[in-house]
């Protein structure tokens, strides 16, 4: 098990507008295996996820966030 700790920035003309958009985004990749732990907030369009990076790929938490309607780039913090 390799925990890792990612932060993601949504882009794009469609992003997160309310609570609800946040609620979304929390229960799509929490069903996701491997994924510990999502924090979503759209004052920020920011997204803080925990996963096991042995078990999931951060391809697959793309591909399923682009399926909800949301493109994103990973945030590499110095």
């Amino acid at each position: 098990m390799t925990i890792e700790t990612k932060t993601l920035k949504v882009i794009g003309k469609r992003t997160m507008r309310c609570g609800g958009c946040e609620r979304a985004v929390k229960f799509a990749l929490k069903q996701l295996p491997g994924v510990q732990s999502v924090e979503a907030s759209y004052k920020t369009q920011r997204i803080d996820l925990t996963l096991d990076a042995e078990a999931l790929e951060m391809a697959r938490v793309h591909r399923e966030l682009d399926w909800i309607g949301y493109q994103v780039v990973e945030v590499r913090e110095a």
